[in-house]
């Protein structure tokens, strides 16, 4: 770090004839490197000034004992080549990343897919037609346990989640789960466990992107008269579920908005129980996903 300062304020120095020359500089109040970085502000850079930019400068002059001691260097700084002097060009910008945008797929993006979740999972496996997808899921599955229980079934072996996902890679991963939870501790911890359990997927499936889905809602009849499966406390949960999503690897997507009516309650004609849909309406969450693909990179 100490070497970066000098650099740039070797930088300041030489160039305030040159490319820094209209930016006004005391140097007993300012040390030399608030030039380059005004530059920088400004798209002057130091290469403007060619490459050999420190030719005629030698750095005993630069480092002699009138350094004021405002710039936090002691004059005894010692260099042995000039070539171990790394001089910042620039100030260290973070690596940007693209966000990624859904888009609309066909059924056989989910030829890859594995889909992990309840009972609510069970029956998209068993109705939503989606015949080359995998599928691990059992009724009353929880976040708490989900890491214990063997309900996986692969090639006949029934193995833990660990173990099934450890034994295949997969391109996409589907997660719904939390309502079995309802009731159960508190939203800090179920959202602990929830995003534990996150990352643990994204260790066994480094290579594939992840779809945290929200919490299917439940009918206005049961959320006001229910005090554990009620609307707002899903709600509360689908809020921080949503902020796990990044958009890069982890994205979020809520097919409330597919079976809701305008007020956020599970519809009444998709329902047979207040809690589930009917077998003829896993259809619904199947055309939403489809509007929720992710273009994935060649490999």
């Amino acid at each position: 770090m100490l070497l970066a300062w000098v650099g740039l304020s070797a930088i300041g120095y030489t160039g305030r004839d040159d490319i820094y020359r209209k930016y006004t500089h005391d140097w007993k109040t300012t040390p030399y490197f608030v030039l380059v970085f005004q530059g920088i502000h400004d798209g002057i850079y130091p290469w403007n000034m060619g490459s050999d930019i420190f030719a005629g400068t030698p750095w005993e002059d630069f480092l002699g004992n009138d350094m004021p001691e405002e710039y936090g260097i002691q004059a005894e700084v010692q260099i042995a080549d000039d070539s171990e002097l790394q001089i910042a060009t620039e100030t260290e910008q973070p690596q940007t990343v693209e966000r990624k945008e859904f888009i609309n797929v066909e059924e056989d993006y989910f030829d890859d897919a594995v889909f992990i979740g309840d009972s609510r999972t069970v029956g998209l496996h068993d109705y939503g037609g989606l015949d080359k997808a995998t599928f691990y899921a059992t009724v009353g599955l929880n976040v708490y346990d989900m890491w214990t229980e063997k309900f996986c079934e692969v090639d006949g072996e029934m193995l833990t989640l660990e173990e099934a996902l450890s034994e295949r890679q997969f391109k996409k991963v589907y997660f719904q789960i939390g309502i079995n939870e309802m009731g159960r501790g508190t939203v800090d911890s179920f959202m602990q466990a929830y995003e534990a359990s996150v990352k643990k997927i994204e260790e066994l499936q480094p290579d594939a992107i992840i779809y945290v889905q929200g919490i299917m809602r439940v009918t206005k009849e049961k959320s006001d008269s229910d005090k554990i499966f009620n609307n707002l406390g899903i709600q509360v949960r689908n809020d921080r579920i949503a902020l796990l999503a990044d958009n890069v690897k982890i994205f979020y997507i809520d097919m409330n908005e597919a079976v809701c009516d305008n007020q956020g309650n599970l519809r009444d004609d998709l329902t047979f129980d207040n809690l589930h849909l009917y077998a003829s309406k896993y259809n619904i969450w199947v055309d939403f996903l489809k509007t929720k693909g992710i273009a994935l990179e060649s490999s």
